[in-house]
């Protein structure tokens, strides 16, 4: 019985398609006081997901979603992409240039979102030139 709960719970939960960086400020997690409370992981191009669960193979869209999670004291652990569904923290974008950016950090506030800003672009600038190279 408890399967078919967490399978409903999993199909009603839509993933973030607007006001992403007030969703995931107000996450009880960044609360916490804990200095790495999010890491995000960036998805692109995978399958559209539609209210209730379906999954549309035609409609590609780019996902941001935490990969560690905790609860309270406990240590950080991992969270996978469908975990990430589950607890309905799942972030759906259109372009996959802001779905980057929102996992690199843009969503954070102040000198924490000027350091991660600068980190991203000189790691997609040390990619660019390795490509480059090759």
């Amino acid at each position: 019985m408890d399967l078919t709960c967490l399978s409903l719970t999993q199909d009603n939960m839509p993933v973030v398609k607007k006001k992403r960086k007030k969703h995931l400020r107000n996450l009880a997690r960044n609360k916490s006081g804990r200095n790495a409370t999010v890491k995000m992981e960036f998805y692109p191009n995978e399958p559209k997901r539609e209210k209730g669960g379906k999954v549309n193979e035609k409609k590609k869209r780019n996902y941001a979603a935490p990969s560690i999670t905790f609860k309270g004291k406990e240590k950080a652990k991992p969270q996978s992409f469908n975990q990430a569904l589950a607890a309905g923290e799942m972030y759906e974008f259109k372009s996959k240039k802001r779905a980057e950016r929102f996992a690199a950090g843009s969503w954070k506030k102040g000198k924490a979102k000027r350091e991660a800003m600068k980190a991203y672009r000189k790691k997609k600038k040390e990619r660019r030139q390795a490509k480059k190279n090759k």
